[in-house]
């Protein structure tokens, strides 16, 4: 099938690129400006679009049968050109007649609304995309192992041998690496009868943060400690990265804490996904947590 990849560049597209082209499929991968990009010495078709440009989209995805829906986070950016650009490329791919899109959300989307914006925005997302009676299928990740060895979260590990996250000593969470998400977004493409329905996904273990940090000690043969931070902590600390940036810093670590609060405190275990029933229907073989660290050095080591 011929798949066009929106966010192609960015850290998940990226993945997603190679899965699909390894399992024989026709990729273009989309990009604001996209480097050349090959697998196994076949090159992959690269495009140069915005999300926001109406006549390149349609361009874009002239003849695809699939698209794989990536779209930059709401959270620190303007929310309406991007839930624009998820209604407009629901329009393209109908006009186009795009047999399915697989909308990655990159987040959890709880059924009742947590008055949390991002989460709010990629529900949004979904109605407009399904409005436009295109088949989708989405996609909800919990948290992403790979934020280990990128941004904040990358430091305390390289420099003090200590992962640090906003999450209580109790707290179950069923991590997911972006290779996994990229699987199973393939693996739902090949179930179109699927179409409408909502799938939260995570890895094949839940663990605490303590039993995070002694897999983490096995895989890369070096002793780890933990430290559960607080939000308020948490919080603190993104509000002061921002200053001095132009950000809506205020409104920015409100919806934050609401959040981190709302992943550690809620009933319904946003981030503990029992993924039997998923993988009933989308089976693939996920990645336990010490296969994906032995595959991956944080940076500086």
């Amino acid at each position: 099938m011929r798949v066009v990849v929106f966010g192609a560049s960015g850290v998940q597209g990226a993945h997603q690129v190679p899965v699909l082209s390894k399992a024989g499929h026709d990729v273009l991968a989309i990009s604001r400006n996209p480097s050349p990009i090959s697998f196994d010495g076949q090159k992959i078709e690269t495009f140069a679009a915005d999300f926001t440009d109406k006549a390149k989209i349609a361009k874009a995805i002239a003849g695809a049968d699939v698209i794989f829906l990536n779209l930059p986070s709401t959270s620190f950016t303007p929310s309406e050109p991007i839930i624009q650009a998820a209604k407009d490329i629901g329009e393209a791919a109908k006009e186009a007649s795009v047999k399915l899109i697989v909308f990655n959300t990159s987040m959890p989307v709880p059924k009742q609304p947590q008055d949390i914006k991002a989460q709010d925005d990629r529900r949004e997302m979904k109605r407009l995309l399904r409005e436009t009676g295109i088949p989708v299928i989405c996609i909800e990740p919990v948290v992403y192992i790979d934020n280990l060895l990128e941004g904040w979260a990358l430091p305390p590990i390289r420099d003090r041998n200590t992962v640090v996250y906003c999450h209580k000593p109790d707290l179950q969470v069923s991590w997911i690496c972006h290779h996994d998400v990229a699987q199973l977004m393939v693996a739902a493409m090949q179930r179109p009868d699927l179409a409408g329905r909502d799938f939260a996904v995570g890895g094949p273990e839940t663990v605490r943060l303590e039993q995070l940090a002694e897999k983490l000690s096995r895989a890369w043969v070096r002793k780890l400690d933990f430290e559960c931070q607080t939000v308020k902590d948490f919080c603190d600390k993104i509000g002061a990265t921002m200053e001095g940036r132009g950000l809506e810093t205020e409104k920015i670590v409100s919806q934050m804490f609401k959040a981190y609060t709302y992943y550690n405190e809620a009933e319904d275990e946003p981030f503990n996904i029992d993924m039997g029933p998923v993988l009933k229907e989308l089976p693939v073989e996920l990645t336990s947590i010490e296969d994906w660290a032995k595959r991956r050095n944080p940076p500086g080591w």
